[in-house]
């Protein structure tokens, strides 16, 4: 009664249908996965050079610890720039002097408000999306001596 071959070409266009479907929704789903991994990599080569740029500015002498011209006036040029994995980062540092209220003195009263130095490591690279993403760390550095 009915021709049953229509039916055949009908169920191929189909299966090729839902196949496109699902292949489409797994390539986006790897290109999303690619993606994140790209991404996570950038942010942790950019913590690792910041982690490693603290590292750096605490060991050098309290003396030295500053900016080429700045205040607090030191060895130390910012900012420099670094390549890794193809990803081109910039390193941006400050410092400047932290007046310690602990000590109970503050503003004209406090003979030497310089009681330690404050570092702000700032590290920035392009995305793929043409956004900049950055990480930033600080730290203290104080030139007490214990005794």
């Amino acid at each position: 009664m009915f021709n049953n071959k229509g039916a055949a070409l009908l169920d191929s266009i189909m299966a090729i249908a839902i196949f496109v479907v699902l292949f489409v929704g797994f390539f986006i789903l790897i290109q999303l996965g690619i993606q994140t991994i790209t991404e996570r990599k950038a942010r942790n080569g950019a913590l690792a050079l910041a982690s490693s740029r603290i590292e750096y500015i605490r060991a050098l002498d309290y003396s030295n610890i500053g900016l080429e011209g700045g205040d607090p006036i030191g060895v130390l040029v910012s900012p420099i720039y670094s390549t890794i994995n193809t990803v081109q980062y910039t390193i941006t540092t400050n410092i400047s002097w932290q007046d310690d209220p602990a000590d109970g003195l503050s503003g004209a009263g406090d003979a030497n408000p310089n009681d330690y130095k404050e570092v702000v490591v700032s590290v920035s690279w392009p995305e793929h999306t043409g956004e900049v993403s950055s990480v930033k760390l600080s730290t203290i550095i104080s030139n007490f001596i214990a005794e």
